[in-house]
């Protein structure tokens, strides 16, 4: 453990109060930058399950109230609480950086067990921190027509992809039946407040899938980490003839 001095601690605390006075709004201009201090009451995260309660424990310390598990176990939804003024990591490509709000938020968050019987997997499957949003957003820009989105997650992109005007046809592919039935009615219910009621659900893999279908643009965000995809990426677009455009989550044009 690293001691501190005094000065190194004064210097820490006034350097937060500086970010603290000078958070801004979030909004859909927001650009990535290594630092970013936004005002909580702003930030638009969806929960899915309004009955589900935040808090800060970890997945496998969570009490009734505060977590809903798919039927089969492998999957549990919660609401991370995260407190004022504590970062959390940021990155843009191979750029990393740090974000802080001036007030609490919730953190909708999805893990994943380490097998049948396991523990959950410490680091989530996915949740809908600053950096992942803000990482997905270039992908939800480019949709228009007849768009497919490989891979569910907390259905984030699917529901800001609904909501643009130049998307006339949503189809999901996502291979888990389970993440389908636990996520996918919850979504409905918010695509249905959208005036978006018709989204089709194709179970299988992505890399089977996508070939077979027809699209204007594809979004591929089934990879199992944040970064270059360019191998598997070129392999899928050549098979992929029916598909105008693909992009995916951890783009190269991103580096």
């Amino acid at each position: 453990m690293i001691e501190l001095t005094e000065a190194q601690r004064a210097h820490i605390a006034a350097d937060l109060r500086r970010r603290l006075r000078s958070c801004v709004p979030w909004n859909r201009k927001l650009v990535w930058a290594p630092e970013l201090n936004i005002q909580a009451h702003t930030y638009p995260t969806v929960n899915l399950f309004a009955e589900v309660k935040p808090s800060s424990r970890g997945v496998e310390e969570l009490r009734e109230g505060e977590y809903v598990d798919s039927e089969g176990g492998r999957f549990r939804y919660a609401v991370r609480l995260h407190r004022r003024g504590a970062p959390l990591e940021t990155w843009w490509g191979r750029k990393t950086g740090t974000v802080v709000f001036d007030g609490d938020i919730e953190i909708p968050i999805l893990f994943e067990r380490q097998g049948p019987g396991l523990p959950f997997r410490t680091f989530p499957w996915m949740s809908l921190t600053p950096a992942e949003m803000l990482t997905l957003r270039p992908g939800t820009k480019l949709a228009k027509g007849k768009v497919v989105i490989a891979g569910l997650g907390l259905a984030h992109q699917l529901i800001e992809v609904s909501k643009r005007r130049a998307v006339t046809e949503i189809t999901v592919v996502e291979r888990s039946r389970e993440l389908v039935e636990l996520i996918m009615p919850r979504a409905m219910a918010v695509l249905a407040e959208q005036g978006r009621e018709q989204v089709r659900v194709t179970g299988g893999d992505a890399f089977a899938l996508l070939p077979t279908l027809q699209a204007d643009v594809a979004l591929v965000d089934v990879f199992p980490a944040y970064g270059d995809n360019r191998v598997a990426m070129a392999d899928l677009r050549k098979r992929c003839t029916g598909i105008t455009r693909m992009w995916d989550w951890g783009a190269s044009d991103l580096l």
